[in-house]
């Protein structure tokens, strides 16, 4: 889709504009979303340590939240930017809403499934 922009000024500047004035958080996002997740969760043997798989997590989360930053932030204050108490407070006040909502959703329900006959294979399961 890149190429379809090359030479029309009108959406070159869009790119322009974000590599100029947000370098950091440009190349900080792409590497958050693209060279993080294919350099090292190619590797099956990092997909089976749950802490590596929980982190990658958050940081490709991380990384599209810059993705966001990169696509509004331009166009409302120029190259003015950083991030300060409001974006910070937002993220935690939306990841408090998640996690109120998640552990209330799983006080409701059994988390062990009841008449499972391979419970007792799966407790001593090692992979």
């Amino acid at each position: 889709m890149l190429i379809w922009y090359s030479n029309i000024p009108e959406e070159v500047t869009y790119y322009v504009t974000r590599i100029e004035d947000y370098k950091l958080p440009f190349f900080g996002m792409v590497a958050m979303n693209f060279l993080f997740p294919l350099l090292l969760l190619m590797n099956s043997d990092y997909k089976r340590i749950n802490w590596f798989v929980v982190m990658s997590g958050i940081v490709i989360l991380a990384g599209h939240y810059m993705d966001i930053f990169n696509a509004i932030m331009p166009s409302t204050v120029g190259d003015q930017w950083f991030i300060g108490i409001p974006e910070i407070g937002a993220i935690l006040f939306f990841a408090g809403l998640f996690i109120l909502r998640v552990f209330r959703a799983l006080t409701t329900v059994p988390l062990q499934p009841k008449r499972n006959p391979f419970i007792e294979e799966s407790r001593h399961f090692h992979y």
